[in-house]
């Protein structure tokens, strides 16, 4: 389960912020409904909760803050492949509007995995500084800590880097960590490394190990839950070839699609990518470009999607190209949705509102917030829609603000918890939020 993420000196980030879905207990109704786990630390009990919500103005910081996630998925990614700095694919940005040049981003998340090895529920934290002007990581380390009855154990230090150079290592990983020492990780997260870059077969006893067991669940939980681009692999081909591969997939997406009035009684998939190549064949390209394009093509293969509609029992097919903007938006992001309801994942959206209706949001949002066989799965969305503000669906830690400081230009994140006078019962959340007292929204004048 996601915890916790720190960033700080990242486009419009310049100081520290957090943002955390574990908090401090509270007796709150909805903020029991919506808590996934509890645990102690030093004796005082605290919660993890589903999910939550980000508002403000347009050109806040909240895509910023989005954007760190996916900066963290690249490296963990990509990042065992980057040998200079043209190898990557998204670069950090330091802020821009301070006379002290700090050239460093840095970022920390933290994880909780309940019953992780024999019944221990762990908690493990990754950081990750890196210039954001040569690209070169100064700082990576990778500790853990095990959830004991009224507290945190010490942290044990999986790895610590300092640039090139691993000063302290688990003894798990020793010779794996000797022998990533001795390449050239400029530019490599060490995460990267162990994941994408070593023989797992020729190191079979670190890789069976607990150290290794932590990486692994790290990797998985960015590389799963931290995507926050829906076209990022999640195209309409995407969904396709899903559609192909997983009937139950299929049946998920209809049973929804029904449940939110999409008027769509089935849909059909053909692939087109046999037919692509025979026109490349049959086209008066040279042979070396015609030999590239169906290389290229049977890759990246190329589906037709046609939707069924029932009007007094006849069957009417419709091209996907002549359906809503709101239903291909919910298609192509059904994947990471799915995925992250079905494997507990992270499911972030930026501009969550944008193409549906409220309705439909409220819908999304229910799937997370009322989880089928006790399921773990979180949210993370953007939105406008001050529609949500709903005491009877969040949290107050679950609402959250992000404000540009007019005088300095860098983002700053609250939430509505540090509103203390706010109530669930006596005040309107929504009103409130319009009427500016939360801050968080443009200064139209």
């Amino acid at each position: 389960m996601f915890s916790k993420i720190t960033i700080s000196n990242f486009f419009s980030i310049h100081d520290q912020i957090s943002l955390t879905l574990d908090h401090s207990y509270s007796p709150a109704d909805i903020f029991n409904q919506n808590t996934l786990y509890t645990y102690y630390d030093n004796q005082k009990k605290r919660s993890i909760l589903n999910g939550a919500v980000l508002y403000g103005a347009n050109a806040s910081g909240k895509t910023n803050l989005l954007y760190a996630f996916e900066f963290m998925r690249t490296m963990t990614q990509k990042s065992h492949t980057y040998t200079e700095k043209t190898d990557f694919d998204i670069t950090p940005n330091a802020f821009q509007f301070s006379t002290a040049k700090e050239t460093t981003s840095r970022f920390t998340i933290t994880f909780t995995e309940p019953n992780f090895q024999e019944n221990q529920d762990i908690q493990y934290t990754y950081e990750l500084a890196i210039d954001a002007g040569t690209l070169e990581i100064q700082e990576e380390s990778l500790t853990y800590k095990k959830m004991l009855k009224t507290t945190l154990s010490k942290p044990t230090i999986i790895f610590e880097r300092l640039k090139s150079q691993i000063p302290k290592k688990s003894i798990q990983l020793k010779s794996l960590f000797n022998k990533i020492e001795q390449e050239n990780i400029t530019h490599k997260s060490i995460l990267s490394v162990l994941i994408h870059d070593i023989n797992k077969a020729y190191f079979s006893k670190e890789t069976a190990s607990l150290a290794y067991k932590i990486v692994e669940s790290l990797a998985t939980e960015v590389t799963k839950g931290f995507q926050t681009k829906q076209f990022d692999g999640n195209s309409l081909e995407a969904f396709a070839e899903q559609i192909n591969k997983d009937s139950g997939f299929k049946q998920e997406i209809l049973e929804t699609l029904y449940d939110f009035d999409f008027a769509i009684q089935d849909f059909s998939v053909t692939d087109m990518t046999d037919n692509l190549v025979e026109s490349i064949e049959q086209a008066t390209f040279s042979d070396d470009v015609k030999a590239q394009l169906i290389a290229t093509t049977k890759k990246n293969r190329r589906f037709e999607i046609s939707t069924a509609h029932i009007v007094d029992d006849v069957t009417y097919p419709l091209s996907m190209s002549m359906e809503s903007d709101g239903t291909k938006k919910f298609l192509e992001s059904s994947i990471r949705l799915f995925d992250a309801l079905q494997n507990e994942i992270l499911f972030i959206s930026d501009e969550f509102d944008n193409k549906y209706h409220t309705k439909i949001q409220e819908g999304l949002l229910n799937k997370f917030i009322h989880q089928e066989n006790d399921k773990k799965a979180q949210f993370l969305i953007a939105s406008h829609n001050p529609l949500l503000l709903n005491p009877d669906r969040f949290a107050k830690e679950q609402v959250i603000f992000i404000q540009k400081d007019r005088e300095t230009q860098a983002s700053e994140v609250f939430s509505l918890s540090e509103f203390h006078e706010i109530t669930y019962d006596n005040h309107n959340w929504t009103n409130l939020y319009l009427d500016g007292r939360f801050g968080a929204v443009p200064e139209v004048f």
